[in-house]
């Protein structure tokens, strides 16, 4: 696979394919997990629910390493600098467990603050801390993993995570009921089988990184600490991992919305958003395709071919949101009815996914936009529209929504339906200008 090189098309069939079937497993993965606590309990339902926002949080951090990993490990291996490329390699596994030793610890002191914040209480706040005390501690396991994957997305290798999932997936749907029932632990026994399974997929990424063609970023020389590159991490990595940081902030706006309403409608709307999650893997697999071939033809200075990815990402991104779309307008009653029983929390997911139809091909449009300026190394851009998306125009709707006009649920749906197209095509707008001015530069 030569990513400067191989048709386009193909190259985002190659890459996208083997990341979205990963995710598909990853989220089926937190879907196991969901299932097993409703059968605990609705209670212990609902505080998974209220977790995912703030175990997202932490995992923001991992996802920005491994993108910002991705983005400068490919711009080195476009300018044809191996050296370069396996010092920066080496040095993000190492920075990897820095970063996110501290930050894991810090996001699990700020959680009872964030119940508070968003109004969540009774017994489910109790089950979400549960949770949290085991994943969030251990979020360098995660975090190393995903550096790793990193690594290798620069190369164009997603199948090793693909595969990586696919394990975890089956090993959690093991795990859960030994942990959860067998050995009685509860919410706990979710957590032990998240951290186990994350350290599998963590160990198994590192032996394929050492018997890739920047295996010596393993050795001592390259893992030490070294600043400047440390600094490189942080600039493109902070900002990736900011704006992924602020869509689970902006998560936890709309759950303090939906916690308005009631534990049901918290427990409804967690269910409806995984389903969400699966719907759109084929865009994450896109922004991983997308952030490879961007970086590495920006550092080989293929601009055309920037451009023409940007196009192609978009095409099939879109037209496969629309597919997508109309399965879950559908079929959306059936689907939530497969994890719970309870008339009430059926009802608020299948409001939820019937307005959220609409948005899907939005997303493609702010998917594609962030990962291509995070492959310009322009990595603060796509954060900068991500506080207006995610968090100043759906406080500002809601509240209009809710205090105004009195809509009801389907006013908090709604406020997040105008905000994301909104800003997807203001986002894209901006993107498209980005990728042109190069290629207008170099042949005026």
């Amino acid at each position: 696979m030569d990513l400067t090189k191989d048709p386009i098309s193909l190259l985002i069939r190659q890459i996208a394919t083997p990341a979205s079937i990963g995710m598909f497993f990853s989220t089926m993965y937190y879907l196991v997990d969901n299932f097993y606590a409703g059968m605990l309990s609705s209670t212990a339902l609902a505080g998974i629910s209220l977790a995912a926002p703030i175990f997202f949080m932490g995992q923001a951090i991992a996802i920005g390493i491994g993108q910002g990993t991705n983005a400068l490990v490919g711009h080195a291996l476009g300018s044809k600098n191996q050296a370069e490329a396996e010092k920066l390699a080496g040095h993000a596994l190492s920075f990897s467990w820095v970063i996110s030793l501290s930050m894991g610890l810090l996001i699990l002191l700020a959680a009872p603050l964030l119940f508070k914040l968003i109004g969540a209480e009774g017994d489910y706040t109790q089950e979400t801390f549960k949770y949290l005390s085991i994943v969030l501690p251990l979020l360098a396991v995660s975090s190393f993993g995903m550096a790793a994957n990193g690594i290798l997305n620069a190369m164009g290798d997603t199948t090793s995570m693909r595969n990586g999932l696919i394990v975890a997936f089956f090993a959690n749907i093991a795990l859960d009921p030994l942990f959860v029932f067998t050995f009685g632990w509860g919410v706990y026994g979710l957590a032990a089988a998240t951290v186990i399974t994350q350290l599998g997929s963590a160990i198994y990424l590192t032996i394929k990184v050492k018997r890739s063609k920047l295996g010596n970023c393993l050795t001592f020389a390259n893992l030490n600490p070294y600043w400047s590159h440390y600094k490189a991490l942080i600039n493109q990595s902070l900002p990736a991992s900011g704006n992924l940081f602020l869509v689970a902030l902006g998560s936890l706006i709309i759950t303090a919305a939906v916690a308005q309403f009631g534990e049901e409608a918290v427990a409804g709307h967690g269910i409806a958003l995984r389903i969400e999650q699966l719907v759109l893997l084929p865009t994450i697999g896109l922004n991983i395709a997308v952030l490879s071939l961007v970086s590495v033809n920006f550092g080989g200075q293929h601009y055309q071919r920037m451009d023409h990815v940007t196009i192609e990402a978009i095409k099939i991104g879109t037209s496969l949101m629309v597919v997508g779309g109309i399965l879950i307008f559908v079929f959306a009653r059936p689907l939530i009815s497969l994890f719970v029983d309870n008339p009430a929390i059926i009802e608020i997911g299948v409001s939820y996914l019937r307005v959220e139809a609409i948005i899907l091909p939005a997303y493609v449009l702010v998917f594609v936009s962030a990962a291509t300026l995070q492959g310009l190394k322009k990595p603060l851009i796509p954060m900068y529209f991500n506080v207006i998306r995610t968090l100043l125009l759906p406080i500002g709707f809601i509240f209009v929504a809710l205090t105004l006009f009195e809509t009801g649920i389907y006013g908090v749906w709604w406020s997040i339906a105008i905000a994301s197209w909104l800003i997807g095509i203001m986002q894209f707008v901006h993107m498209r200008n980005s990728v042109t001015l190069p290629n207008k530069l170099n042949n005026p």
